[in-house]
């Protein structure tokens, strides 16, 4: 029955392969984000790692970058797209 249960398992397991994980990412971007974002992300009470603003990127061609933060938000549980873009949603 064990030999089945992991069959099982692992059925599932690939089934579901790269519909949900813990870690989202995703960029802001000061001119479309509301000024409290940062707080709108604490009030979720989801773990998030925000970078430095990047204001100095540039293209290939030169050309500087739209500036913009890194934000991964972590969740404790694997977490689909779905509800991932219902917070990024609230912050762009």
């Amino acid at each position: 029955m064990a030999t089945n249960s992991k069959t099982t398992q692992k059925k599932a397991d690939a089934k579901r392969a790269g519909k949900r994980a813990r870690a989202w990412t995703a960029m802001v971007y000061p001119d479309s984000a509301p000024e409290n974002w940062q707080e709108i992300l604490r009030e979720q009470l989801i773990e998030c790692l925000i970078s430095p603003l990047h204001d100095k990127d540039v293209l290939p061609t030169g050309e500087p970058k739209k500036a913009h933060w890194h934000v991964v938000l972590s969740f404790k549980n694997p977490t689909t797209f779905a509800k991932a873009c219902e917070v990024f949603t609230e912050i762009k």
